[in-house]
């Protein structure tokens, strides 16, 4: 610690609190604050007790939570009466003295009222030149809330402070210049945390530093929270760093992803969108100012960005809005989706154009939009409810609002009143049963065709970092099973259990995790979600082809592979994703509900794990007779459909008023590309053209009926989540006839391809050799890769370009800067895993050191394994998107200068354009820049 500075922090409680109160709850906070940073919290009461009929705006929300018998105790620092604050003369005059008696003060903490006390002796401290409170060098706000100045405290410093009577600086938006943190909840219903935002934007020299927790109002003591407390303090102790240089804690790389996936596809659907924040574009030469995917920029956190909320491309009643535009801006706090964004309504108008009542309405169904999406990215859901407020006369509401006291309440009944009541007669025209299925049908008749006529040049192209299959199916089909036989009980969210009840030990305490097994419905509560490894498509790799292994094997040149070989194909590490089972009904919340149809949106494929045997009914549930089990088909698309269906057709009248652009950006918010959705649109509105007659009818939505959108939506469905089916449990003799009868059929309920298996058998398998066992010639005779063969079909249904990236096109060595990947990454195979490779006549991966028990590459006088490498490269991408996935891994340096492609090991290389499509004919690449790559 710097000793030429104080080293004492003013803590200001909440209103109907104490100093002792507050104190207490930040036990954890002030241990870990004095443990690094020798501070010392001071924490007064209030001068006041609180008295009933305070008009206080916090008063009336009671910043103490705990339940009391008695007010004795209870502390306030003024008594409100409309705009004066009776008292906050004494309490200035009170914490002044605590202050300059005392001394070594640099910071203050304010909660709730504290806050906002907070902020008035900021402005104190502002006016004064910094002569009240000296040495104040930062402020942390939670749960601040910003309110007009009090009238009385213009009288104050007119009486105290005279020498600097100045009344532009006591204009209602002084800007003040300290460094300060604001802390705010995202579930805060006292306090909203657009009120904490607009308090925010009161400080700007420095740029306020902002912390978003997930919980509500009080003040976060956890141990992430803790952290930016301890950041914003270290500053305030260094005389010779300026608090400009702060830093605010990054994202994860899960989150920093989820963050940039949404400002991506919002960049996509709103052409009002402007990026605030700072990128770097990876490619300057090339950049394209309206690409902001991840292989075009490299972001910069914390991500901020503004949507006009008047819609551009769509023609608009002018006398519902605003006479001058308005903009939604949006920040991202270090956990965003999982608390809510930062969100501030821009505009320039003053209170006759927008009045504070009107804003304070929006800002509430705003608020209300947030806490129903909680947890999932919600700017798309934002911009369509800011929309729906002005569309639907919210500016009429604003303008009737009642007095202050009296609206607070009747805008929470109107908002709550409004989501309640029965939208306006539905746009959407009624259908028949029989019209509904016959649509369902057609639906899967378009998407079975643009299955069979997809293209690898479709799609927009760049890498696929982490090519997803999800699991879905009935509880206790075996999903589970399913997940550890293909992960090898590599689970890699959701914990590692703790006792053998969900894991496996062996004498040596060797301990698996992986889901949790168990014969009875909702085993799984949260996804699990590993690395399984995926044998290759026949015909995808160049090695498939005899002549280039010869090629390899003249030449003594071995040939390689990142994870290992099973059967000869490559394995290639795609993410599995085990979601809870479905019942019946999930879209409207049985079971496990809408939270497990949620999960799937991460998913590119999906693997529909039925229990073949006919035992089980549709919940999962034991059964003495035999059921048929391609019933199961039917209602789990069904089920999928129907939740995609439901969110749609509650939007209709939204969709109706907007058109075609509403409907894209609510199909695109399934995680799809605006152009994945646009070709569905074409298909539909092609068949319906073909088969109906009917022209154009995207742009006619207000003739769509049930039927219509069922159609889109199972087109949508079905191609959107290809499925595949694992035919579980085929050693259960019951099983042997419906097995035939399923694959007889296929395709059928979305389903295009099939593997019978018995996961339990090849688990069974995998667990043993993971504990490093010796196996019964039984269960390895039993072993057939059926898991892995499921997967490799379902990996057809959607499969990533494969692209081989090389040092060198006659060796075809790997490139030096992928060594790290290929020795490091978190996708490798276990030593277990490989184990089971290795004795079933497979290969461990390239840069396995079997003696070291470790991965490692080789030596400077070994021959470097050809092909060792792979990327998995999105249908459309082009040489171009390579290089920039390359170059974002710091594979690569410098600028693209040319590149050389082969088909087949031993071809001749040629040269290709940075713009060509990557496919089969140049999936071997090398890619020389203007910086000489190491050797």
């Amino acid at each position: 610690m710097n000793m030429g500075i104080g080293n004492k922090i003013l803590i200001l409680h909440g209103n109907r609190q104490t100093g002792e109160l507050l104190l207490g709850r930040l036990t954890k906070l002030q241990k870990a604050v004095n443990k690094e940073l020798q501070l010392e919290f001071v924490a007064p009461d209030a001068p006041f007790l609180y008295a009933d009929g305070d008009e206080d705006l916090e008063e009336s929300r009671h910043d103490n939570n705990d339940s009391a018998s008695s007010l004795q105790w209870q502390r306030t620092w003024w008594h409100r009466k409309g705009n004066t604050y009776h008292g906050l003369e004494e309490s200035i005059t009170k914490i002044e003295q605590l202050w300059n008696n005392d001394g070594g003060f640099v910071g203050i903490l304010g909660f709730s009222q504290g806050s906002r006390f907070a902020h008035i002796i900021s402005i104190l401290h502002s006016v004064t030149n910094g002569d009240a409170f000296r040495g104040l060098r930062g402020i942390v706000h939670v749960s601040g809330y910003n309110s007009p100045i009090p009238s009385n405290f213009r009288t104050y410093l007119k009486d105290h402070w005279s020498q600097y009577n100045n009344n532009s600086l006591f204009d209602e938006s002084i800007i003040i210049s300290l460094p300060s943190l604001h802390v705010m909840g995202s579930t805060d219903k006292l306090v909203p945390i657009l009120e904490s935002k607009a308090l925010s934007e009161l400080y700007n020299t420095p740029k306020p530093l902002i912390h978003n927790h997930p919980g509500g109002h009080h003040v976060p003591v956890k141990a992430r929270d803790i952290e930016h407390y301890l950041i914003f303090w270290r500053k305030l102790q260094s005389i010779d760093e300026p608090a400009e240089t702060c830093k605010v804690l990054p994202p994860d790389e899960e989150h920093a992803q989820a963050q940039i996936d949404e400002v991506y596809a919002l960049s996509q659907i709103f052409p009002e969108f402007q990026l605030l924040s700072e990128t770097e574009f990876i490619d300057p030469d090339n950049a394209d100012p309206d690409d902001y995917s991840e292989e075009s920029r490299k972001y910069t956190h914390p991500i901020s960005y503004a949507i006009l909320l008047q819609p551009e491309d769509m023609e608009i009643q002018q006398e519902l809005w605003p006479p001058k535009p308005i903009s939604l801006h949006v920040q991202y706090p270090v956990d965003y989706p999982d608390c809510s964004p930062i969100i501030s309504l821009q505009h320039g108008m003053n209170c006759f154009e927008f009045s504070s009542s009107q804003s304070e309405l929006l800002t509430k169904k705003l608020t209300l939009t947030m806490n129903d999406e909680e947890g999932m990215p919600c700017v798309m859901s934002l911009i369509y409810a800011a929309r729906e407020f002005f569309e639907e006369g919210g500016l009429a509401k604003g303008q009737t609002a009642l007095p202050q006291k009296e609206k607070i309440v009747s805008e929470d009944e109107a908002i709550e009143n409004e989501l309640q009541e029965p939208s306006l007669a539905s746009a959407l025209l009624p259908a028949s049963d029989a019209r509904m299925e016959k649509c369902r049908q057609e639906g899967w008749l378009i998407s079975r065709k643009m299955m069979e006529e997809r293209s690898n040049n479709s799609g927009k192209g760049g890498s696929w970092k982490q090519f997803t299959i999800g699991l879905v199916g009935k509880p206790s089909a075996g999903k589970s099973t399913f997940f550890n036989a293909a992960t090898a009980f590599a689970r890699q969210r959701g914990g590692m259990p703790s006792t053998k009840k969900n894991g496996s030990e062996d004498e040596d305490g060797i301990i698996l995790g992986g889901a949790a097994m168990a014969p009875h419905p909702f085993t799984t509560i949260d996804p699990n979600v590993g690395f399984c490894f995926v044998p290759t498509v026949d015909g995808s790799c160049p090695e498939d082809d005899a002549d280039g292994c010869e090629f390899l094997s003249n030449k003594g040149i071995p040939l390689g592979s990142c994870h290992g070989r099973v059967d000869g194909r490559r394995l290639i590490p795609v993410v599995l994703k085990d979601v809870a089972g479905l019942v019946p009904g999930a879209y409207e919340g049985r079971g496990k509900g809408n939270k497990f149809l949620d999960d799937l949106t991460d998913a590119d494929v999906l693997i529909h794990v039925l229990d073949a045997s006919g035992k089980a009914d549709s919940e999962g549930n034991k059964v003495l007779d035999v059921i048929n089990p391609i019933n199961d088909l039917e209602w789990i698309s069904n089920e999928i459909v129907a939740w995609v269906y439901t969110n749609i057709k509650q939007k209709w009248d939204s969709v109706v008023r907007r058109g075609r652009t509403k409907l894209l950006g609510l199909f695109s918010g399934y995680k799809q590309s605006q152009s994945f959705v646009e070709d569905v649109f074409t298909a539909v509105e092609n068949y319906v053209r073909d088969n109906d007659g009917r022209d154009a009818v995207f742009d006619k939505l207000e003739t769509f009926d049930e039927g219509d959108l069922y159609r889109l939506v199972s087109a949508f469905v079905m191609t959107r989540f290809p499925m595949g089916l694992a035919l579980n449990k085929n050693d259960i003799a019951s099983s042997i006839p419906f097995i035939e009868e399923i694959t007889s059929k296929l395709p059928i309920h979305g389903c295009f391809v099939a593997q019978a298996l018995s996961a339990d058998k090849e688990m069974r398998f995998i667990r043993h050799h993971c504990l490093h066992q010796s196996v019964s010639s039984t269960v390895a005779s039993n072993f057939e890769g059926l898991v892995w063969k499921c997967l490799q079909k379902a990996l057809s249904l959607r499969g990533p370009i494969l692209v081989f990236p090389v040092a060198d096109m006659q060796t075809y060595e790997p490139l030096t800067g992928l060594n790290n990947f290929a020795t490091r990454d978190p996708s490798l195979p276990s030593k277990g895993f490989i184990n089971c490779l290795t004795s079933v006549g497979g290969t461990a991966p390239s840069t396995w050191d079997d003696n070291k028990v470790m991965y490692a590459v080789q030596g400077k006088n070994e021959t470097k394994p050809a092909l060792r490498d792979v990327l998995l490269m999105k249908p459309g991408s082009t040489v171009n998107d390579v290089f920039l996935t390359l170059k974002n891994k710091n594979v690569l340096e410098g600028e693209f200068v040319r590149a050389e492609a082969a088909s087949k090991l031993g071809e001749k290389p040629k040269l290709v354009s940075k713009l060509d499509i990557v496919g089969p004919e140049n999936r071997i690449l090398r890619i020389m820049t203007t910086k000489r790559q190491k050797k």
